[in-house]
This record gives C-alpha cells, sequence and structure tokens, in this order.
C-alpha cells in the first residue's frame, strides 16, 4: 500500500526525467560517452544514480501532460548534448594539435581506428587522446561530471529552460582560439621541424651526396620526439587547466 501510495503522478514523472538527464550525460560526457563501455553498464549507472539522487531531487512543478512531458525530455537531451559537446571540446583540441604534429613527423599516413571516437585518426593523436584521459581521470574529472549533473538538478529544475544564449556565447569564444590553442600545444614540434628542414636544406646546398630520405628523416623524426618527451607534460598541464576552467564556465551557466 506504501508502495502505491509513493507511485503518484508527480514522483514518477520527477524519476523518469532524473532517469532521462543522467542517461542523456552519460551519452555526452568524456569518459563516460565512450563506445567502449556497453550500453547495458552506463543505463544501469544511469538508472542507480537516479536513485541515489532521487531524494534530493526537487519535483516537478508543471502540468503533467504529454506535451509538458515530451518537451522536458527535449530539453534534458539538449542540455546533456551542449554540455558534453563543450566537455569534448579539449579532446578535439589535442586531436588537432596531434594532427599537426603527425603531419610534420611524417605520420600522417600511419593512421588506426579510434574505439573511442569511431573515427581513423593519426597515432599521435591516439597517443595524446589516451594520455588525456588518464590526466582527466587523475585530476577527478569523472567526479567533476558527476558532481555538474547533481549541481544541475537544483539551479536547472526539470522543465524550466536554461540560458541558450550563454551556451552560444561560450561556443563563440572557445572557438575563437580552437585553432590557435591547437598550434601553440604543437608549436614546440613544428618550430624544430622548420628549424632541421632549414639545416637540411643548407647541408644539401654544401653537400649534395647528402641523402635526405636515408639520414635526414630518421633524424628528424628522433629529435620531434626528444621534444615531445619534453613537452608532454606542459601540453597536459595546459589541458588540464583548460578543462577546469570549461567546468568553472559551465557550473556558472547552469548556476
Amino acid at each position: 500500500m506504501q508502495i502505491a501510495n509513493f507511485l503518484t503522478d508527480i514522483n514518477v514523472v520527477t524519476f523518469l526525467l532524473l532517469f532521462i538527464r543522467f542517461a542523456s550525460f552519460l551519452s555526452f560526457i568524456p569518459l563516460f560517452s565512450f563506445p567502449t563501455i556497453p550500453m547495458m553498464a552506463k543505463a544501469a549507472l544511469a538508472f542507480w544514480l537516479s536513485i541515489l539522487f532521487f531524494p534530493i531531487t526537487p519535483k516537478v512543478t508543471f502540468d503533467i501532460n504529454l506535451f509538458s512531458v515530451i518537451f522536458a525530455v527535449l530539453e534534458e537531451v539538449t542540455l546533456a548534448f551542449l554540455i558534453g559537446s563543450a566537455l569534448n571540446l579539449m579532446f578535439d583540441v589535442l586531436r588537432f594539435a596531434a594532427e599537426q604534429i603527425s603531419f610534420v613527423m611524417g605520420f600522417t599516413m600511419a593512421t588506426v581506428f579510434d574505439p573511442n571516437s569511431g573515427i581513423q585518426s593519426t597515432i599521435m593523436a591516439q597517443f595524446f587522446v589516451w594520455v588525456a584521459i588518464l590526466i582527466f581521470i587523475a585530476f577527478g574529472g569523472d567526479h567533476l561530471e558527476i558532481m555538474l549533473i547533481a549541481k544541475s538538478l537544483h539551479s536547472l529544475p526539470f522543465g524550466t529552460l536554461f540560458n541558450l544564449h550563454a551556451f552560444y556565447l561560450f561556443f563563440i569564444d572557445y572557438m575563437s582560439k580552437y585553432f590557435l590553442l591547437g598550434f601553440s600545444l604543437a608549436f614546440p614540434i613544428l618550430a624544430v621541424s622548420l628549424l632541421s628542414d632549414m639545416i637540411f636544406g643548407m647541408i644539401m646546398k654544401t653537400m649534395p651526396q647528402f641523402n635526405l630520405l636515408v639520414v635526414g628523416f630518421p633524424i628528424k623524426i628522433a629529435i620531434s620526439f626528444l621534444v615531445l618527451m619534453a613537452i608532454i607534460g606542459s601540453v597536459m598541464r595546459v589541458f588540464e587547466n583548460e578543462m577546469i576552467n570549461i567546468f568553472n564556465v559551465l557550473a556558472h551557466i547552469i548556476g
């Protein structure tokens, strides 16, 4: 009898929208949205989080009808998509920087299938993304994502409109520095590659018997790897700072 009294229209719709919010977020945010994670595991995690957060979730206040419920569901999916796209921006910046590095190192043709994004990417892009995932877990990015969802439960109750204009301004501002940040991360190796090309060009002018393909390219790749080992820590530090900054901006938009 107590269970029947608990299953009111308000409680059922609230739990349904709560589950949709968690399921939508887990489908778009980094780490949880990777295709390598089974769909059943994501659904089970979303259901468990819904049960865990239901007692502290504000109940719906709008009139419960088919139109309002469908509108609320579409709003939850849109919100999760925008936040997931914002959090994935820095991973895309790393891929862009890695593509530039692969081009100057001659690794452009060495592509492999990326199980996380579902596309073909270079080996350097795979390396950068996997190191970034480890850094993301190390500074607690997965916990920050759950905390961001928990914060949205009170600041954005079900059925209320979120600030779409703030998301628009965020994407416009971040895309304005997308390429600048990507080139900045890849600049040390790009500069070393340009300098080595100039040196090899002068050597070939003075020593025509110098074989660039046999001697020059291996030296260029070795130097690039040495520079990469020297800057990878700084690159990941920039990644961590940018990700934390994105989390702060999203928390401000939601709040």
